[in-house]
């Protein structure tokens, strides 16, 4: 979800660009409360104390519900990006970093890493290991 700088529809500033996440809540509470410890536990871990710190984690679903994504998405020219995707499908969960290139974060140059292509335990396969389970659990 793209922040911007007070009522931007209003203003005229900031602009189109599509966003990479929505802040879609689940419905299911249980999930809900979840996604936000997930939310917190991602900042503490990824954000603080980086060039993307500004006190936020942006959390949404993808693809139906089937993946989840957490990070900061860019608003502004050369804010970075940051974001990580749990897909039900572990294989298929990455982590994306990256700047905006384009006047008001409308151009963003990325790079993904699939959990796949990680070679040693890091902290992105740590982290999404340690919450696959919890937020795609079929038995609870």
């Amino acid at each position: 979800m793209k922040r911007r700088i007070g009522n931007a529809g209003w203003t005229g500033l900031g602009g189109g660009g599509k966003s990479l996440m929505d802040d879609i809540p689940t419905g299911n509470k249980k999930q809900d409360a979840l996604i936000k410890e997930v939310s917190k536990e991602f900042y503490f871990e990824f954000l603080k104390g980086t060039e993307a710190d500004y006190g936020i984690c942006d959390a949404g679903t993808k693809y139906e519900g089937r993946a989840i994504m957490l990070g900061y998405e860019p608003s502004y020219m050369y804010e970075p990006l940051k974001v990580v995707l749990i897909d039900s499908d572990k294989e298929r969960s990455y982590i994306m970093t990256g700047y905006a290139f384009g006047g008001w974060g409308t151009g963003i140059r990325s790079k993904k890493k699939y959990y796949k292509e990680f070679k040693y335990k890091s902290k992105v396969v740590r982290f999404i290991d340690k919450w696959h389970k919890k937020l795609y659990d079929t038995t609870s």
